[in-house]
């Protein structure tokens, strides 16, 4: 195992419930440009602090999947995704071939909404996580429904997987259509040829929609749509992706 200045690169260690496996993002494996800029910008003695910002935890969360998942250039991050009728957000999602969204809960956060959260997480995405700062990580474990993944960020940056994600059976059709526009729920339809008039309400083309078709192509039909949406080649900066306003 090697080591930085700035801090181990990489660790496995196994406990008798679990294998933790820590990556680190200020260390060999990461380029040396991402290890200056942050100890020039905020210094070592200021990452603690930076664990309790929820939008610099997304960063490093954006890093780290770029490095763990499949991405390629056509792939998006949107943060602050709204969802189920504008009434929830999701803290970050990757949009790939699939829909994975995570929950970050940074060291200012608590648990408290988190139970009611993942059931709306659950209902809309393929793969769940959450993402929280290491304070949390034995409630995680008792309130955090087995299939979602939980990942827990140290006051270094470094971010360990504890438990991955599992297959989500809680999805739910409808809810996955809110993610559509009524344009794009129209072009669905006349793909697949399923019969909605004019007159009829978003909700009512979303049920049928949710009725005649299978996740799949639902899903597949999100995916582009908010690739088209929200990729960076799109927009004045990768910042932009991450608008709150834009997302919603």
């Amino acid at each position: 195992m090697r080591f930085s200045n700035c801090h181990r690169a990489a660790g496995i260690r196994s406990e008798p419930s679990r294998t933790v496996i820590t990556f680190s993002l200020l260390g060999d494996a990461a380029p040396p440009m991402d290890c200056r800029t942050h100890r020039l910008q905020e210094g070592e003695k200021l990452y603690s602090v930076a664990m309790h910002n929820p939008d610099h935890i997304r960063e490093l969360l954006k890093t780290w999947v770029t490095r763990t998942m499949p991405h390629t250039e056509d792939d998006v991050f949107i943060g602050e995704l709204c969802f189920i009728n504008k009434a929830r957000r999701a803290d970050l999602v990757h949009a790939n071939g699939q829909l994975t969204a995570f929950e970050i809960k940074s060291a200012a956060d608590s648990l408290s909404r988190w139970e009611g959260q993942q059931s709306a997480y659950l209902s809309c995405f393929d793969q769940v996580w959450l993402c929280c700062h290491s304070k949390h990580i034995e409630k995680a474990f008792d309130v955090t429904h087995r299939s979602v993944g939980i990942l827990v960020v140290d006051d270094l940056g470094s971010i360990a997987v504890v438990r991955r994600a599992a297959h989500n059976k809680l999805r739910d059709k409808f809810t996955l259509t809110g993610l559509l526009w009524r344009s794009e729920l129209d072009e669905i339809c006349r793909e697949y040829k399923v019969k909605t008039k004019s007159i009829m309400k978003i909700k009512e083309v979303r049920l049928e929609v949710a009725e005649a078709l299978d996740w799949e192509p639902i899903r597949d039909k999100v995916l582009n749509r908010l690739k088209d949406r929200y990729s960076v080649s799109q927009n004045m900066s990768s910042k932009d992706t991450l608008s709150p306003l834009s997302s919603c």
